[in-house]
C-alpha cells in the first residue's frame, strides 16, 4: 500500500543552486505519469522505426538484411519456380504421350501435382479420338497417295531409279536453291565439252531462248525429267531415244550459245557454264544428291 501511495502521489522535483539563493527550478510530478510518458515515447520510437524500415530502402544498405530488393527477388524466384513446375509437368505429359503414339497406343491426359520434390499423378484419362484424327490416321496408315507406305515406296523408287551419270565433267558454281528460283546446278566446264544424257530416255523438248541458250529436256522412267540449259548446239531432235552417257548437245554461252571470252590468261582453255535440272513428278530435286560431279 505504501508503494502504491508513493506511486500515485505527487512529488516535487527541484533544482537548487549551490548558494543560499532560492531554488532555480522545480516541477511537481507523479511517478505513474512519468512511466506512462516513457511508455508512450517507446511506442512512438517503435512506430518510427517500423515506418523507416517499411517505407525506406534502409534495409537494402545493411548487409545480410532482407530488404525490398530481396523480397522482390524472392517473389520473382517463386514465380519462376511455379512456371518451371508447370513446364516440367507439360513436358512430362508430352514425352509420355509421344511414347504412346510411337507404340501405336492412345495418348492420355494426366492430372499431376507436386508432392515435395516429386511429381504425383492424380488421375489419367484417355484422349477422345476426333473425327479429323481418325481421318488423318486412316490416310497415313492406308495405301493412299499420302500414306507412310506410299512415301517410303516413292523414296525407294526414286533412289533406285536414279542411277544417273554426270552430264559433263566440271565444277559446281551455283548450287540448288529453289527459294531463289534456282532449280538446278550450274557447272563450269571447258568450252569444248559435250553434254550427255544422265539416263536412258526420250527427248521431249528442244528449243532456244535468249536467257538459257539452247535447252533440251529428256523424259526418263519413273516420272523423272532432266533439263540441260546454256548449250550452243543440240545434237538430238525431239522424239529421239537416247541412252545414258550419249551426247545430246555441246556447251556454250548462256545467252548466245558462244563460249566464254572473259576467261583469264591463267586458264588453259576457254570455259563456259551448263545448267542441269532434275524434276521428279513435277517437283525439282537437287542433282547433287544423286550425281557426283
Amino acid at each position: 500500500m505504501r508503494f502504491w501511495r508513493w506511486f500515485a502521489g505527487r512529488h516535487k522535483l527541484s533544482i537548487d543552486r549551490t548558494d543560499d539563493s532560492p531554488e532555480a527550478w522545480f516541477v511537481v510530478i507523479r511517478p505513474w505519469q512519468v512511466l506512462m510518458g516513457f511508455v508512450a515515447f517507446l511506442m512512438l520510437l517503435m512506430a518510427a522505426a517500423i515506418g523507416v524500415v517499411a517505407y525506406t530502402p534502409i534495409l537494402d544498405m545493411i548487409p545480410g538484411m532482407p530488404g525490398e530488393k530481396s523480397r522482390n527477388l524472392l517473389i520473382d524466384n517463386i514465380i519462376r519456380l511455379d512456371s518451371l513446375e508447370r513446364e516440367m509437368n507439360n513436358l512430362l505429359v508430352y514425352s509420355d504421350n509421344i511414347s504412346l503414339i510411337v507404340d501405336g497406343k492412345t495418348p492420355i491426359v494426366r492430372n499431376v501435382e507436386m508432392v515435395g520434390d516429386s511429381i504425383n499423378i492424380k488421375s489419367k484419362e484417355l484422349i477422345a479420338t476426333s473425327a479429323a484424327d481418325s481421318a488423318l490416321r486412316a490416310q497415313i496408315e492406308g495405301s493412299g497417295e499420302y500414306s507412310i507406305a506410299a512415301a517410303a515406296a516413292a523414296r525407294k523408287s526414286i533412289r533406285g531409279s536414279l542411277d544417273l551419270l554426270p552430264p559433263v565433267q566440271g565444277s559446281v558454281t551455283t548450287s540448288f536453291d529453289p527459294k531463289n528460283q534456282v532449280f538446278g546446278v550450274r557447272l563450269r566446264v571447258e568450252s569444248s565439252a559435250t553434254v550427255s544424257a544422265v539416263k536412258d530416255g526420250t527427248i521431249v523438248a528442244g528449243y532456244w531462248s535468249p536467257d538459257d541458250g539452247y535447252v533440251i529436256t529428256i523424259q526418263h522412267s519413273d516420272n523423272l525429267l532432266s533439263t540441260y540449259k546454256h548449250n550452243s548446239t543440240l545434237q538430238k531432235s525431239v522424239g529421239a531415244h537416247v541412252r545414258a552417257g550419249e551426247v545430246i548437245a555441246t556447251v556454250g554461252d548462256a545467252e548466245s550459245g558462244e563460249t566464254n571470252k572473259n576467261a583469264t590468261a591463267a586458264d588453259s582453255s576457254e570455259t563456259t557454264e551448263v545448267e542441269l535440272e532434275l524434276w521428279y513428278k513435277g517437283t525439282p530435286i537437287d542433282p547433287e544428291g544423286y550425281i557426283v560431279f
